[in-house]
């Protein structure tokens, strides 16, 4: 027999159910010793609140008028459990909405006893997602705001603990396409497209595709296709918008273009697996 338990948790057990022999029964430790916090009765009742975890060895006799009988025991104490928020969601897990699963594990266990079973107590999950564990399953839908719910772990031994996540709910970051006319007295072209939504702290900008006809002025002009943006192109972010320019064709070497870039912007914040919260949006440029 094992008389196993966990850590600041209180427990009755009695040893053994002795036959035969007089009664009344007594009973004694006779190797070894109990955990701290634990004591036996002289009728075989173990009991008491661990403070100590570890592995216990022991052996114990029982006495009646006539005899004695011995046989050995162990004890088995392990930490008691706990649940915790993981350190990204201490104060609340940040989300833009149309991601998958980020931000999904928001809880952590430890010590306790497996198997461990998970039940939401109390509040409502994000729309889209299913509790895992102490995780969140599915794509994050419905409206920005916050909101919290508690999920309660039982381990093995019937033993509870509770967390309570806030999840801030924010709009998917959102760029708008623009164009990038040619100005009439400059030949180049500047634009600024705004964007919206995500966590507010700057994103970073980027080039993700480019197609265009780039020609070059001379004698012969000549034109070819290219997968660059236009000679001298620059997009820079700002608060709330980017900022296009293509600066009027050096005197040295006038060109004209005619194409599509593709900006991308990305937030600092995950939206899946190794990857963050980004959104594309397409610059006509015709200079």
């Amino acid at each position: 027999m094992r008389f196993d338990g966990e850590g600041g948790w209180s427990r009755a057990l009695v040893v053994a159910a002795p036959t035969g022999g007089v009664l009344p029964y007594h009973w004694a430790i006779s190797v070894g010793g109990l955990p701290a916090g634990i004591t036996m009765t002289p009728d075989g009742v173990i009991s008491g609140t661990p403070s100590a975890n570890g592995y216990f060895a022991f052996s114990v006799q029982v006495f009646d008028a006539d005899s004695t009988a011995g046989l050995p025991r162990t004890i088995s104490i392990v930490p008691r459990l706990a649940a915790s928020l993981v350190p990204a969601c201490a104060t609340e897990c940040t989300v833009e909405l149309g991601c998958v699963a980020v931000c999904g594990t928001f809880g952590q266990v430890s010590g306790g006893l497996a198997p461990f079973s998970y039940t939401r107590t109390s509040g409502a999950l994000p729309a889209g997602t299913t509790l895992n564990g102490l995780s969140l399953n599915g794509t994050f839908v419905g409206l920005p705001g916050r909101l919290s719910f508690t999920v309660q772990v039982t381990d093995g031994y019937g033993v509870t603990a509770t967390v309570t996540p806030t999840f801030n709910l924010l709009t998917h970051i959102l760029l708008a396409n623009g164009s990038c006319p040619k100005a009439l007295r400059t030949g180049g072209c500047s634009a600024t497209l705004p964007y919206s939504g995500g966590t507010g702290r700057s994103p970073t900008l980027g080039v993700a595709s480019a197609s265009g006809k780039l020609c070059i002025a001379g004698v012969a002009p000549i034109c070819n296709t290219t997968a660059s943006p236009p000679p001298r192109f620059s997009a820079t972010v700002g608060a709330g918008v980017l900022d296009i320019l293509v600066p009027s064709p050096a005197s040295q070497k006038y060109f004209s273009y005619t194409g599509t870039v593709v900006l991308i912007l990305t937030d600092q914040s995950p939206c899946g697996s190794g990857s963050n919260c980004s959104a594309t949006a397409s610059v006509q440029i015709d200079i």
